[in-house]
């Protein structure tokens, strides 16, 4: 009797791992993942502006700033195709999954503030609203947002791959060429991973780059 209760709870905490630790590896149509990966890496590009780069440049317009907002330039902004911060917003759901589009649209769209309530970064832009009939006004850029991605990046999409499966996401890996501000280049190989949600293929990892300068890396590192 107690051997049988022992196989039985054996079995029973088999199972229970199983259902937690052997989660199957999704199955795929490679040609498909791999034209989902360029037409979503190619959207990403706009995104990684938007948010790490330059972004949208402002007018230097005193009367309509607020000492940390400028309006937005509007050649600027058309040529990133968008109109409002809510069209930020949706360029984002249609490429990135639902946690990776919270995480860009929380830290980069709202302004981060502390349990009391004191701001301790702000949005990089914000839409401004008419007082009259609340319509959208314009877009407001944050005028001392940081720019972390200065660096050229080209995408060689004819070595895109599928690298590895692990549960339903799907890692892709491709050469890139990054090319800093003083014209050296570097090979370097990018992964990234796509999950399949409700809408459809969403990447669920960055895609940017910056050149790795390694002899500065080493000296850091000494310090």
């Amino acid at each position: 009797m107690k051997n049988k209760l022992f196989l039985l709870t054996f079995i029973v905490i088999f199972a229970l791992f199983c259902t937690v630790g052997c989660e199957k590896d999704r199955e795929y149509d490679e040609a498909t993942v791999l034209a989902e990966a360029k037409e979503l890496i190619e959207k990403s590009i706009v995104l990684n502006e938007l948010y790490f780069g330059v972004g949208i440049s402002y007018e230097m317009n005193e009367s309509e700033a607020n000492g940390y907002y400028y309006p937005a330039d509007v050649y600027s902004q058309d040529s990133f195709g968008i109109e409002t911060v809510d069209d930020i917003k949706e360029l984002t759901r249609l490429c990135f999954t639902v946690d990776y589009s919270n995480q860009l649209i929380n830290t980069k769209l709202t302004a981060v503030t502390d349990e009391d309530g004191n701001i301790r970064g702000y949005a990089r832009y914000y839409q401004k609203y008419n007082a009259l009939d609340d319509t959208p006004e314009c877009i407001m850029v944050y005028k001392n947002a940081p720019v972390y991605l200065k660096d050229k990046v080209t995408y060689h999409y004819e070595t895109l791959a599928v690298t590895d499966v692990k549960g339903e996401e799907i890692f892709v890996t491709l050469d890139i060429t990054v090319t800093n501000e003083n014209g050296e280049s570097q090979v370097r190989k990018l992964t990234t991973s796509l999950i399949e949600e409700s809408s459809g293929f969403r990447i669920n990892q960055p895609t940017y780059a910056s050149y790795f300068d390694k002899d500065r890396y080493d000296e850091l590192q000494k310090n």
